[in-house]
């Protein structure tokens, strides 16, 4: 908290804008990015870093090159070590083993560039948007099209999120006339939407965030400063309610499940940019009395640790993700 000096330092080794980042989910201070120099990068949080003075980190761990055009998304694998996958604007999505800097199997198929990409939550498909409108699941190993169909009709942009362990799917985008919408999708046929939710006509596009401890989807427009929430059960998304903030927000980060306040019944906490200058958190929390361990909206949380090494995995081992109790982070406090 507080505001940080002018020189602070910074990962510099990029050539050209950085596009996204995604932290590790196995450990806290292993970074990727990606950029429009064609390059995705490793990088490590040095220990001393808030030590150092106007010393910029330009060493990356690893480099990983050969994409075609700019690199506009990063996602780690959920349950395998040093597994990554790099959506690039030449089309294909590559995933890495990052330990041995080797690309183990390239998706390909896509009509334009792709919109965004994620993980199930074992780490064996990998869903992803895409500008020529079509919705598509991978399998991330041999690279085939598992599903494919058709998404929302607008032009402007698309996101996908899985809902936890289930095998549905949520995107959210623009209708032909610029709406926006929310699909909710069955994973093994995406010949149509479950259900289909119109929101509003803002301009702004939409970032899913889905949290399956309490079986909540979180949708925060870019541009305004609304985060609205929906509970998800028997295939349906029930509007509960809408955080509203004057400052918009440009985009959000989520504090993994294992470091919430849970003595404060905390279940999500979001971290806004809101400016160029400026992080906020935003918390979110059941409005009850804890003295003792809530049970009901804590069950077992991602543990941070990894089910699988990268070559147990490209193997074809699989794996549910790691989990801890969290009633242990009601006593011990977070795990970090």
């Amino acid at each position: 908290a507080g505001k940080l000096r002018g020189d602070f330092p910074l990962f510099s080794a990029h050539s050209g804008a950085v596009l996204d980042t995604a932290f590790s989910p196995f450990d806290d201070d292993i970074i990727a990015s990606g950029a429009e120099d064609h390059q995705a990068m490793v990088w490590r949080v040095p220990a001393d870093l808030a030590e150092r003075e106007e010393e910029d980190v330009t060493q990356p761990l690893v480099v990983l090159g050969g994409h075609g055009r700019k690199v506009g998304h990063v996602a780690w694998n959920p349950v395998a070590e040093n597994v990554l996958a790099v959506a690039s604007s030449d089309h294909t999505v590559k995933i890495w083993d990052v330990g041995q800097v080797a690309v183990k199997s390239t998706l390909t198929g896509f009509g334009d560039s792709i919109m965004s990409i994620a993980w199930n939550h074992d780490g064996t498909l990998l869903a992803a948007t895409c500008r020529d409108k079509r919705l598509r699941v991978f399998d991330a190993r041999s690279g085939n099209i598992v599903q494919e169909g058709a998404g929302h009709l607008g032009v402007k942009g698309s996101r996908v999120v899985w809902l936890g362990s289930e095998p549905r799917l949520v995107t959210t985008g623009f209708s032909r006339t610029s709406d926006r919408e929310i699909y909710l999708w069955d994973s093994m046929n995406l010949a149509a939407p479950i259900s289909k939710l119109n929101v509003d006509m803002s301009a702004g596009m939409l970032m899913p965030f889905y949290d399956s401890g309490s079986s909540m989807l979180y949708v925060a427009g870019k541009g305004d400063g609304n985060i609205r929430y929906y509970e998800y059960t028997d295939d349906k998304l029930y509007l509960l309610s809408e955080y509203s903030s004057s400052e918009p927000q440009r985009g959000l980060g989520v504090m993994p499940k294992r470091g919430v306040d849970v003595s404060k019944c905390e279940v999500m906490r979001f971290f806004k940019v809101a400016s160029n200058s400026l992080v906020e958190p935003v918390s979110f929390r059941v409005p009850r009395k804890a003295e003792t361990f809530q049970s009901d909206i804590y069950p077992p949380a991602h543990a941070g640790r990894p089910a699988l090494s990268a070559d147990q995995y490209f193997a074809g081992q699989d794996a549910a993700p790691v989990v801890v109790d969290m009633e242990a982070l009601f006593r011990d406090g977070p795990l970090i």
